[in-house]
């Protein structure tokens, strides 16, 4: 008999139950944050304070029924979706562009599909396919980079994948984004793109070509663009024009600068009387700070942190080269949403429009979110464990 020799196996077991509860309490106070930023813009406009509230609380019904579909759905078997899910996306990207129907245009964005149901609540379901390019593109690029893998003593290891395989069809989706124009959607999905192709086993020379199309690319736009060419101002100097281009960023940090510590109480806000513009969407965070202060924020953070740190477990677990690149990608997806739209709450970077996840008010995004960590859960009941050898 040979006692202790370890060996790694691969088999259905319980999910990461801390990941859920984390998830969980996410959303529970996204829904409070979004009945408490929206009531007064609710009550002014459909004479009740739930209006907001309502809705999302049936986009969570929906983000929650994916999930679970996609939870108990065997992720190896989107694979063969991958590439289908990718062409239906590229369609409806370019179907916001084109003068249809359904294309609805907000403040000269053209990023979203509105379908009228005329059904209490709900009014119209909008849908934003660039939310949905996130998905499918780290799906495809899980896909096409682990179907190169080849297994090395028992565990798949990843041929290093081209650059062109990761640039051409990140290039197609974000282009097609820059066209709506979302700068700060395509900032995103340019950085998801380049998030899967180092897990997949870029070298640095791969990646350190890349910066500098980044950085001309990032130029250009800025000169090419006078809403950037605002916002990079606004975040240089906020107070150069505090009624113009300088007038969110100011009333978020006045937002912020009032919670103090322990904040000024839920419920409290008063930069949410009108004073903040999307305050329950790209601005929620605003309130948190205002009203539970920055004991409540610096809670808040290190739940996304928890929750980023226990999607990070799952992919180094992760029983095979697809699971590990889909799951490190989904999960730097969320690190990289709240660490660009808190940055520009703070003032780090600038405002982009980006919604915290799971907290700001909004369907497409949070139905999307969900979904994917539908998929990062179903990885998580399959990840390998050690045990004990005894011969």
């Amino acid at each position: 008999m040979i006692k202790g020799r370890k060996i790694r196996f691969s088999s259905y077991h319980a999910p990461d139950t801390l990941l859920i509860g984390g998830l969980l309490a996410l959303l529970a106070f996204g829904v409070l944050m979004v009945y408490d930023s929206s009531v007064v813009t609710s009550l002014n406009l459909f004479g009740g304070q739930y209006h907001y509230a309502l809705r999302q609380l049936i986009w969570v019904v929906f983000g929650v029924a994916a999930a679970l579909f996609l939870y108990f759905f065997d992720y190896h078997k989107l694979k063969k979706f991958a590439l289908p899910l990718l062409l239906l996306t590229t369609v409806l990207l370019v179907l916001v562009l084109l003068p249809t129907p359904v294309s609805l245009e907000v403040r000269g964005s053209k990023s979203w599909l509105a379908f009228p149901v005329n059904l209490p609540v709900l009014e119209d379901i909008s849908v934003q396919p660039s939310e949905l390019a996130k998905l499918s593109l780290v799906l495809y690029l899980s896909a096409l980079f682990s179907g190169k893998a080849k297994k090395v003593r028992g565990r798949q290891k990843i041929k290093a994948p081209r650059l062109l395989d990761f640039l051409l069809p990140t290039a197609v989706v974000a282009g097609l984004i820059l066209l709506e124009p979302d700068v700060g959607t395509l900032v995103i999905v340019a950085l998801l793109g380049v998030s899967a192709f180092f897990f997949a086993g870029a070298s640095f020379w791969q990646l350190l070509v890349l910066v500098p199309g980044v950085l001309g690319g990032g130029a250009a736009l800025a000169l090419t663009s006078s809403s950037i060419m605002n916002r990079i101002k606004a975040f240089l100097n906020p107070e150069a024009d505090v009624l113009g281009i300088g007038y969110q960023i100011n009333q978020i940090l006045i937002a912020l600068g009032s919670g103090g510590i322990l904040g000024i109480g839920i419920g409290e806000s008063r930069q949410k009387y009108g004073y903040i513009p999307d305050i329950s969407t790209d601005a929620v965070f605003a309130v948190v700070g205002e009203e539970f202060g920055f004991i409540g924020a610096l809670v808040v953070i290190s739940l996304f942190a928890f929750v980023v740190y226990r999607g990070f477990l799952i992919a180094k677990s992760a029983p095979d080269a697809f699971g590990r690149i889909l799951a490190a990608s989904i999960t730097s997806w969320l690190g990289i949403q709240v660490l660009i739209n808190l940055g520009g709450m703070t003032n780090l970077v600038p405002l982009t429009g980006v919604p915290l996840p799971f907290i700001s008010y909004g369907g497409s995004s949070l139905i999307v979110m969900l979904s994917a960590f539908g998929i990062l859960l179903n990885i998580s009941k399959q990840t390998a464990r050690t045990r004990k050898a005894k011969r």
